[in-house]
């Protein structure tokens, strides 16, 4: 009796420790995450374009709106890996400007993985616009060009900036365009040209002569990046007019 007693006895023990093992485990990733997260790369000196003038209208609702007064088209921009979205703010407005109203995405934890359908619904909700676009800038991109490889969701074209699609979207009849800079360094440039099948053969790719991986946006010098030879002004004003030519406005 004593024996048959013991066996219970020792596999209650081991659950409990295999459930203790794996709580600990847990707790340790989730932690690890959280502290990983929490470091990124923040914005600056975008004040002046996350205001409304004359000829943009901004809207701070959880995502960013920069409305013109009379959209030509639509755009949705993921925002790159552990950058805050209003880093892009000044290419945004710049987009907005020439016509096309832009949406920026807030990305959970600050990173469009965990939120590659926050493109979702939003040409349908603006049916007003005839045309929209999906693109984002490195992982953002990546994320954007998955998120079409499910089915083109309302979007005529997709624009990726530093980035790539390992999605197929060969077939897809987007309007597709590519850019990067000259002295990126971040951007893996094997995995770009590899990747480049899976865009439609009338694919428009833009080398931006002096421009670098971060220079699309206001969030400082990004680890690993060469040295642009042009102002982050430039490469943004570049950027936008290359991306506005992509749609054909």
């Amino acid at each position: 009796m004593t024996t048959s007693s013991a066996k219970p006895k020792k596999k209650h023990k081991v659950w409990q420790i295999i459930l203790v093992s794996g709580s600990a485990f847990f707790v340790v990733v989730a932690s690890s995450f959280l502290i990983y997260a929490a470091f990124y790369y923040h914005a600056s000196d975008v004040s002046s374009s996350l205001k409304s003038d004359d000829q943009v209208t901004v809207k701070q609702e959880g995502n960013i709106s920069f409305i013109p007064e009379n959209p030509k088209a639509g755009f949705v921009f993921y925002p790159g890996a552990k950058v805050e979205e209003k880093a892009y703010a000044p290419l945004c407005h710049s987009l907005a400007e020439k016509g096309v109203y832009t949406i920026l995405i807030k990305m959970p934890f600050h990173l469009a993985f965990f939120g590659i359908h926050k493109a979702q619904g939003i040409p349908e909700d603006h049916k007003e616009i005839t045309s929209w676009y999906l693109g984002g800038h490195s992982l953002g991109g990546a994320m954007a060009a998955s998120f079409l490889g499910k089915g083109n969701q309302g979007y005529a074209g997709l624009a990726l900036l530093g980035s790539y699609s390992t999605a197929d979207l060969s077939k897809s009849g987007l309007k597709t365009t590519t850019l990067y800079g000259s002295e990126d360094k971040v951007l893996n440039q094997t995995s770009y040209a590899n990747n480049l099948k899976n865009l439609p053969s009338a694919n428009i790719e833009t080398v931006i002569e002096g421009g670098n991986h971060s220079g699309y946006a206001y969030y400082g010098p990004q680890k690993g990046d060469g040295t642009a030879t042009i102002s982050k002004d430039e490469q943004i004003s570049f950027t936008s007019t290359a991306l506005v030519t992509c749609m054909g406005i």
